[in-house]
Protein backbone atom coordinates (compact mmCIF):
# COMPACT_ATOMS: atom_id res chain seq x y z
CA UNK A 1 0.00 0.00 0.00
CA UNK A 2 1.36 3.41 -0.96
CA UNK A 3 1.55 6.43 1.31
CA UNK A 4 -1.22 8.06 -0.75
CA UNK A 5 -3.60 5.16 -0.04
CA UNK A 6 -2.69 5.21 3.66
CA UNK A 7 -3.80 8.87 3.87
CA UNK A 8 -7.28 8.12 2.54
CA UNK A 9 -10.04 7.87 5.12
CA UNK A 10 -12.26 5.80 2.82
CA UNK A 11 -11.65 3.29 0.01
CA UNK A 12 -12.01 4.82 -3.44
CA UNK A 13 -13.72 3.24 -6.43
CA UNK A 14 -12.37 4.14 -9.88
CA UNK A 15 -15.24 4.45 -12.33
CA UNK A 16 -15.16 3.65 -16.02
CA UNK A 17 -18.76 2.46 -16.23
CA UNK A 18 -21.28 4.75 -17.94
CA UNK A 19 -23.90 3.44 -15.52
CA UNK A 20 -22.69 6.17 -13.15
CA UNK A 21 -23.41 9.82 -13.82
CA UNK A 22 -23.33 13.03 -11.85
CA UNK A 23 -24.80 16.48 -12.06
CA UNK A 24 -24.36 19.49 -9.82
CA UNK A 25 -24.68 23.24 -9.59
CA UNK A 26 -21.92 25.82 -9.35
CA UNK A 27 -22.83 29.45 -8.74
CA UNK A 28 -26.45 28.63 -9.57
CA UNK A 29 -25.66 27.07 -12.96
CA UNK A 30 -26.46 23.43 -13.74
CA UNK A 31 -23.36 21.46 -14.75
CA UNK A 32 -24.39 18.33 -16.61
CA UNK A 33 -21.42 17.68 -18.93
CA UNK A 34 -19.29 16.03 -16.27
CA UNK A 35 -18.18 12.47 -15.71
CA UNK A 36 -17.76 10.74 -12.36
CA UNK A 37 -14.27 9.21 -12.36
CA UNK A 38 -14.00 8.03 -8.76
CA UNK A 39 -16.13 7.78 -5.66
CA UNK A 40 -15.61 7.30 -1.95
CA UNK A 41 -17.72 7.93 1.14
CA UNK A 42 -15.76 11.17 1.60
CA UNK A 43 -16.09 12.65 -1.88
CA UNK A 44 -15.54 12.07 -5.55
CA UNK A 45 -13.46 12.96 -8.58
CA UNK A 46 -14.96 14.49 -11.70
CA UNK A 47 -13.99 15.27 -15.25
CA UNK A 48 -15.54 18.66 -15.99
CA UNK A 49 -15.55 20.06 -19.51
CA UNK A 50 -13.66 23.36 -19.84
CA UNK A 51 -16.78 25.10 -21.12
CA UNK A 52 -18.29 24.46 -17.66
CA UNK A 53 -15.08 24.68 -15.63
CA UNK A 54 -13.72 28.13 -16.46
CA UNK A 55 -15.16 29.66 -13.25
CA UNK A 56 -14.35 26.77 -10.89
CA UNK A 57 -11.73 27.49 -8.21
CA UNK A 58 -10.27 25.71 -5.20
CA UNK A 59 -12.58 26.09 -2.22
CA UNK A 60 -15.73 26.64 -4.32
CA UNK A 61 -18.87 25.02 -2.96
CA UNK A 62 -20.75 22.73 -5.33
CA UNK A 63 -24.46 22.31 -4.65
CA UNK A 64 -27.28 20.00 -5.67
CA UNK A 65 -24.85 17.17 -6.39
CA UNK A 66 -26.71 14.09 -7.55
CA UNK A 67 -24.94 10.74 -7.87
CA UNK A 68 -27.02 8.94 -10.46
CA UNK A 69 -26.72 5.17 -10.12
CA UNK A 70 -29.45 2.66 -9.24
CA UNK A 71 -27.60 1.47 -6.11
CA UNK A 72 -26.79 4.93 -4.71
CA UNK A 73 -29.06 7.33 -2.83
CA UNK A 74 -30.48 9.96 -5.18
CA UNK A 75 -30.48 12.92 -2.80
CA UNK A 76 -28.93 16.37 -3.12
CA UNK A 77 -25.44 16.59 -1.65
CA UNK A 78 -22.99 19.46 -1.42
CA UNK A 79 -19.22 19.55 -1.54
CA UNK A 80 -16.13 21.69 -1.65
CA UNK A 81 -13.47 21.61 -4.36
CA UNK A 82 -10.21 20.41 -2.80
CA UNK A 83 -8.24 19.71 -6.01
CA UNK A 84 -8.15 21.09 -9.56
CA UNK A 85 -5.90 19.39 -12.09
CA UNK A 86 -5.42 20.55 -15.66
CA UNK A 87 -6.76 24.06 -15.28
CA UNK A 88 -4.12 26.26 -16.85
CA UNK A 89 -4.24 29.76 -18.32
CA UNK A 90 -5.32 29.72 -21.95
CA UNK A 91 -6.83 26.23 -21.88
CA UNK A 92 -10.22 26.45 -23.59
CA UNK A 93 -11.03 22.88 -24.60
CA UNK A 94 -10.96 19.43 -23.09
CA UNK A 95 -11.60 18.92 -19.42
CA UNK A 96 -10.14 19.41 -15.95
CA UNK A 97 -10.14 16.98 -13.05
CA UNK A 98 -11.95 18.18 -9.95
CA UNK A 99 -11.52 16.59 -6.53
CA UNK A 100 -14.53 17.26 -4.34
CA UNK A 101 -15.10 16.50 -0.66
CA UNK A 102 -18.67 16.07 0.56
CA UNK A 103 -19.93 18.67 3.04
CA UNK A 104 -22.52 18.03 5.72
CA UNK A 105 -23.16 14.46 4.60
CA UNK A 106 -25.08 12.45 7.16
CA UNK A 107 -23.48 9.32 8.61
CA UNK A 108 -26.35 7.30 7.12
CA UNK A 109 -25.72 8.54 3.55
CA UNK A 110 -21.98 8.23 4.00
CA UNK A 111 -22.51 4.63 5.10
CA UNK A 112 -24.65 3.85 2.05
CA UNK A 113 -21.94 5.20 -0.28
CA UNK A 114 -19.21 3.37 1.67
CA UNK A 115 -21.16 0.10 1.43
CA UNK A 116 -21.62 0.56 -2.32
CA UNK A 117 -17.91 1.20 -2.84
CA UNK A 118 -16.99 -1.82 -0.72
CA UNK A 119 -19.31 -4.11 -2.69
CA UNK A 120 -18.02 -2.78 -6.04
CA UNK A 121 -14.42 -3.30 -4.92
CA UNK A 122 -15.26 -6.89 -3.97
CA UNK A 123 -14.36 -6.29 -0.32
CA UNK A 124 -17.68 -7.35 1.19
Amino acid sequence: MTDQHEKRRFPRLSITDEEYSIRFQSRGLDIVNSRLVNLSAGGCGLEVQMVDAHDLEMGDILESIYLDHPDLPYVPLSGVIVRLLGKVPGKTSGYILVGMEFLGITPFLQGLIADHVTVQLGQE
